[in-house]
């Protein structure tokens, strides 16, 4: 399976409801891994807490046998789910060699199964921006780790958000339950957020 990193498929509405319907739905929305099949078309997702749902309502014209981080909007139905809403999120590699970590406005960061998750508000004028991570360094059972971010000239002018996420076991020479503290640079200084493995 190949990982998405730079790809943003934006908002994609998969289903909706008219007036003359029944009433919208309660809608689940949480980060999840989702598996396109050898067609391309969405398959099944797996949430950070580790259930896999059916995709009912696959949308087609992806990477065949894929593996997409998304922030997803669905409706649960007995090992099934319809996709109402999916936006594309970052999946975040080891940029150690390329460190940069330009400023980046953020909404929020958690831990969730074996992601550590992110809601960031870059600004932007529409242009090409760069993610990953960057370890910092690693001693006595705690890893340092950064945000790699390339603002890549792309002009501060609107706020787009943007999820990221970052495999806790792609950060080397650390052992679960180990501290791992996350610095993210924004335009207010960096700020940090602590974590365990």
């Amino acid at each position: 399976m190949r990982h998405s990193y730079l790809l943003i498929l934006g908002l994609i509405c998969l289903a909706s409801c008219s007036s003359n319907e029944e009433p919208y739905p309660s809608i689940i929305t949480e980060m999840a891994d989702l598996y396109t099949n050898n067609q391309g078309v969405m398959e099944k997702f797996t949430t950070d807490a580790g259930i896999t749902y059916q995709v009912i309502n696959g949308k087609g014209d992806l990477k065949p046998n894929a593996l997409y981080r998304i922030l997803c909007g669905y409706v649960p139905s007995e090992g099934n789910a319809t996709i109402y809403q999916a936006q594309s999120a970052y999946y975040l590699k080891d940029s150690t060699a390329i460190a940069k970590t330009d400023p980046t406005g953020v909404k929020s960061a958690w831990r969730a199964g074996k992601y550590i998750n992110m809601y960031l508000s870059p600004l932007t004028q529409g242009g090409t921006q760069y993610w990953g991570f960057i370890t910092d360094s690693i001693k006595e059972g705690h890893a340092w780790i950064s945000l790699y971010h390339n603002q890549h000239a792309d002009p501060l002018s609107y706020t787009q958000p943007t999820y990221a996420s970052l495999p806790v076991d792609s950060i080397k020479g650390i052992l679960e339950g180990d501290d791992i503290t996350l610095r993210i640079n924004t335009f207010n200084g960096p700020q940090t957020w602590n974590f365990k493995k």
